[in-house]
């Protein structure tokens, strides 16, 4: 969790939206306004107050259970904050309390009173912990991670009173079935979620300190920038594979997507190495064929690029620079890589993350003549019949 700091360097910043929680549950403690949002199914029935299916999570009425919430905010929220991202940390926040409301309104219709009529945000807590541990198949310290919710609803009730027992546990099942895949209807999707990213309020939030807005893993706010005086890399970047599931990324790699790892091919007869990624750990929920339909993508198009090189001399082909999108040319751009490899890397990849891999390979030519229109000039330059 490092950020740059008024003077330029690097020091610590802390996850913007747990920090904000933090503030926030502590001040609805301090004006007294938790019995206003607790979850009373009586009350739910007036418009005006269907707000505590949502706001009953912020509000607290006994002291240790702010206390509880609040330390492990620092000791969980921060790191799936991290590990999420600032934006889908909050979306699933926001649906695991409702989704929690609403089983605990649900039982209490059926008969169960003691459900509902609490409030406090352990139920948000036990939820995201469960997703999280349910998702991840790695032990956790001396404990496997999907036996530390079921551990926390049992220790909770011996701190607290509060929340009810059954909201708990409803807050748990809440977070086993986001997990499973039951509210993916409801999930943000990559392209709105690049696309808040990529908005002026979430750019500035990004470089602001201390609080810091965390990029989700993989979005363009993280992709590696090129210094044109100091030169590139040797070695490019692997391009980002998207995960269906919400924690099914390997904890712990921050250059590497989940479940790749670079590996330099060679084989006799070949004078080219080139670079594969390979699936060695899929992530829970992944199938093979998709890591091998991503790499055989990629094979494929490098291969097209390296036959055409390999050909003789023909004539310019001429790519109109409105046939790619104008704000991931830009965004190459800002990295110091030329306009017109650019532009060709975008029309043969359509993807910044693919286009930085060949343009870092050095495996786009120069041989493309890049217009401004939408097509090239009606009559080319060079020999032609008189």
């Amino acid at each position: 969790m490092c950020a740059l700091g008024p003077p330029g360097l690097l020091s610590p910043a802390l996850p913007l939206a747990s920090s904000a929680l933090m503030l926030l549950l502590s001040s609805l403690w301090l004006v007294g306004a938790g019995p206003s949002l607790t979850l009373a199914p009586e009350l739910l029935l007036d418009p005006w107050q269907v707000h505590r299916l949502l706001t009953h999570a912020l509000g607290h009425t006994a002291l240790p259970s702010l206390l509880l919430s609040l330390l492990l905010l620092p000791a969980l929220g921060w790191q799936q904050e991290c590990h999420l991202g600032t934006l889908r940390f909050l979306h699933s926040s926001v649906l695991l309390a409702l989704a929690t409301g609403l089983l605990a309104i649900l039982l209490a219709g059926l008969g169960v009173s003691s459900a509902a009529g609490g409030c406090g945000y352990m139920p948000v807590h036990l939820a995201m912990l469960a997703g999280q541990g349910h998702c991840s198949r790695q032990p956790h310290g001396l404990l496997p991670s999907w036996l530390l919710p079921w551990l926390l609803l049992v220790l909770t009730p011996l701190l607290s009173s509060e929340p009810p027992f059954l909201q708990l546990l409803c807050g748990l099942f809440a977070g086993l079935a986001y997990a499973t895949g039951a509210f993916q209807w409801l999930d943000l999707s990559e392209q709105r979620l690049q696309a808040l990213q990529e908005g002026i309020l979430c750019r500035t939030l990004a470089v602001c300190w201390p609080l810091r807005l965390f990029p989700t893993s993989g979005s363009l706010a993280e992709l590696p920038v090129t210094d044109p005086a100091r030169g590139r890399p040797p070695t490019p970047r692997p391009p980002y594979v998207a995960s269906p599931g919400l924690w099914s990324q390997s904890e712990g790699l921050a250059l590497l997507p989940p479940g790749l790892r670079p590996v330099q091919p060679t084989w006799e007869g070949s004078s080219e190495v080139g670079l594969a990624w390979a699936a060695v750990n899929c992530s829970p929920g992944t199938p093979m064929w998709a890591s091998l339909d991503e790499q055989m993508l990629q094979e494929g198009i490098q291969a097209s690029l390296l036959d055409g090189s390999a050909q003789g001399p023909q004539g310019p082909l001429w790519l109109p620079k409105s046939s790619v999108s104008s704000l991931r040319l830009q965004q190459l751009e800002r990295m110091g890589f030329p306009t017109e490899q650019a532009v060709v890397a975008l029309a043969a990849t359509g993807r910044v993350e693919g286009a930085v891999s060949l343009l870092v390979g050095g495996q786009v030519g120069t041989e493309a003549l890049v217009t401004e229109g939408k097509c090239g000039p009606a009559h080319p330059e060079g020999p032609g019949p008189p």
